[in-house]
């Protein structure tokens, strides 16, 4: 089983925090979530793209992936599966409809009692998972330990984004269980200044201080105004230097930035989203069986907008690479 530390990386514990100087020692990941089935071809390419660059700023980046995405991969482009195995990148884990754990497609686990619940979970984290009915396929792998078999490691970070406090705390728990360290609780920001390490069910709450992801109105994402007249004021890597130089607290600050792989190559809502919602705002889940073939206003972006994302996005790379502690949840202990 391949070993996911890298040369320079460094273990943060409390301890090591403490111990550092925060105008100098801001620790940042770069979060990749990855979940783009429906247009594998350019998801691949942009996975390859994304492994080169951060091996040539000498740093690693945290690829959080949905189990349908890794079986669309190993059936079509397993030479990204290989690229990522033999990289020092760190492999997380995370759900997407029609999972239950995602918030709207959960009814099937309410009413389980207990030890119910927990077989049912143990079991969307065993087997395939089926896209058009959100049923299993029990005879084949699928879920958390799907991704960890493909990969030959186990996912680091998983993530149970239900709203339902026994369904999250059972599915943590079972995350733990199989390998998982670290559990997502907030994505962008929410890490205590006194306390940045908190557990939740033995795994770690992945810490953020601040995301450089939304531009500052809070709900826009930097990378749709890279073409615009104003780009600059968005720039992402401004972001970070402005949220740096304000940062006033007696530890460094942990940096999260956050992207999706299509948001390189699309704009609008996933691909996948009018399989799942009969709104693009994601606020009214459709019922099964979930037609794959409907597709909602997601656009390609004009060669010259993903080139300008792609030239911002490697600027905040080699900014960070060179001035701040780069971390992948790997890392914290």
């Amino acid at each position: 089983m391949p070993d996911q530390s890298v040369e320079n990386s460094t273990t943060i514990t409390p301890t090591s925090i403490s111990q550092s100087s925060s105008a100098q020692a801001a620790m940042i990941s770069f979060i990749i979530n990855v979940h783009d089935w429906v247009n594998n071809d350019e998801s691949a390419a942009t996975l390859l793209r994304l492994v080169d660059l951060f091996e040539k700023y000498q740093v690693r980046g945290d690829f959080y992936f949905t189990a349908p995405e890794v079986e669309a991969l190993v059936r079509s482009h397993p030479q990204v599966i290989e690229r990522l195995k033999n990289s020092k990148m760190t492999i997380s884990y995370h759900v997407r409809p029609p999972h239950p754990l995602y918030e709207g497609f959960d009814s099937r686990l309410k009413s389980l009692k207990d030890e119910e619940l927990y077989q049912m979970l143990v079991n969307y984290e065993t087997y395939q998972l089926d896209l058009t009915t959100g049923d299993l396929v029990r005879s084949q792998p699928g879920g958390y330990q799907y991704v960890a078999q493909v990969f030959g490691s186990k996912p680091v970070t998983a993530s149970a984004p239900s709203s339902n406090h026994r369904i999250k705390m059972m599915a943590e728990k079972i995350y733990a269980q199989l390998g998982a360290r670290v559990v997502v609780h907030y994505h962008e920001e929410g890490t205590d200044i006194d306390q940045p390490f908190e557990f939740s069910n033995g795994l770690l709450i992945r810490p953020s201080d601040f995301s450089i992801t939304r531009i500052p109105d809070g709900k826009n994402f930097w990378w749709n105004f890279m073409s615009a007249p104003n780009a600059a004021d968005f720039d992402p890597l401004h972001m970070l230097q402005t949220r740096l130089a304000a940062w006033q607290a007696v530890r460094p600050p942990f940096i999260t930035v956050l992207i999706h792989e299509n948001n390189f190559y699309r704009s609008g809502p996933e691909s996948w989203t009018a399989s799942y919602y009969d709104h693009e705002n994601k606020d009214r889940p459709l019922s099964p069986p979930f037609d794959l073939t409907v597709r909602g206003q997601s656009k390609s972006r004009s060669q010259a907008e993903q080139d300008a994302i792609w030239q911002a996005y490697e600027r905040l790379v080699g900014y960070a690479a060179a001035k701040l502690r780069v971390i992948t949840s790997f890392d914290l202990k």
